[in-house]
């Protein structure tokens, strides 16, 4: 069974952003992971692990830098990872923040399992599952934005107990990690962790607000639990379709234009990931359809919003999708209560 793991398209930008001063390079990347600017672009959209895995490699040699992950965590603005990222900033402590992290990083990637371990050096945050299609450079990033980001919201300068990563050094670059973590950082190691010092687990947040993270916290949990198991392409159809429908756009042609693709490219990826472009069209307009029977639009109104000429098409349609008219589908939901 094909795995259903996937990458936000969020831990692509970086790449990008550091590939966007090299001439060609940012080409070469979309060409190597057929991906486009549109899709990355895109803060819902998801990548395969192998897509990463690519992208990552790519990104290292068109950049000749192999510590590029260092380089990239020195130029990340805040905020850069949304709502994971500002309810670790909303926690009361580092090790509260590091438990937010662990819990929510699915919203970013469910393709690798991080742990928080209580060991006897201290705190250690841990891969525990690691992807299909590693990319170790991926997780050097990560300890360097926990470590900035962790100095920055406590206001201490923190020294890691230790800071592991199973894959080899990149070639002559001990000192920078070194410099980088402030502390000796191994490679080839048995297992990928940053471990801080007890007290240090403890420290207060600067950022921290309750308030915010009550707010938080729901639309976090909603985000989590709310994956599709679909390919990653066939998501991103489904939300362009969504925002094509009622602007009588939701043509082939169309939808791979708001995906920088060609029509026939796009033909072929969803081929590729076992659907069709008129099954797809189809599925959201009766997804949606249901959605706005629910809510008591009009059928001419749902007839517009759904792209159709007429709503003599749309009778058509849904009863070709359902087997019973929208009036005969309406009449059998649930009667809302007055308000």
């Amino acid at each position: 069974m094909a795995s259903t793991a996937k990458i936000s398209a969020v831990l692509v930008q970086p790449l990008a952003m550091a590939l966007a001063s090299i001439d060609g390079a940012l080409d070469a990347l979309w060409r190597a992971t057929d991906l486009t600017p549109q899709m990355i672009a895109d803060p819902e959209a998801r990548v395969s692990p192998a897509q990463f895995c690519v992208a990552w490699a790519e990104a290292a040699r068109l950049a000749k830098d192999p510590a590029l992950a260092l380089r990239i965590a020195d130029l990340m603005p805040q905020g850069a990872f949304g709502i994971v990222e500002y309810v670790c900033r909303s926690a009361p402590t580092l090790r509260e923040a590091l438990s937010q992290w662990v819990r929510y990083l699915g919203i970013l990637d469910d393709a690798v399992e991080v742990a928080l371990v209580d060991a006897p050096e201290g705190l250690a945050l841990r891969v525990v599952v690691e992807s299909e299609a590693p990319a170790p450079a991926s997780h050097e990033l990560c300890f360097a934005l926990v470590l900035s980001n962790a100095r920055r919201m406590t206001n201490r300068k923190l020294e890691p107990v230790a800071v592991r990563f199973s894959h080899p050094l990149p070639s002559g670059q001990a000192a920078q990690y070194r410099a980088f973590f402030g502390t000796k950082v191994e490679f080839g190691a048995k297992r990928t962790e940053i471990v801080f010092a007890k007290n240090d687990a403890h420290a207060a947040l600067t950022t921290a607000d309750p308030s915010l993270l009550a707010i938080l916290l729901p639309t976090a949990e909603r985000k989590r639990a709310s994956t599709s198991k679909d390919p990653p392409l066939v998501d991103q159809v489904r939300r362009a379709l969504g925002n094509a429908l009622s602007q009588d756009d939701a043509q082939l042609s169309g939808v791979a234009k708001r995906l920088g693709m060609t029509a026939r490219s796009l033909q072929r990826r969803l081929q590729d990931e076992g659907k069709s472009f008129q099954a797809l069209r189809d599925e959201t307009r009766k997804a949606l359809a249901d959605r706005y029977l629910g809510e008591g639009l009009s059928l001419g109104e749902i007839s517009f919003l759904l792209g159709f000429s007429e709503p003599s098409a749309f009778f058509r349609a849904f009863k070709r999708w359902t087997g019973v008219t929208p009036i005969e589908h309406r009449a059998r939901l649930p009667q809302r209560s007055a308000v």
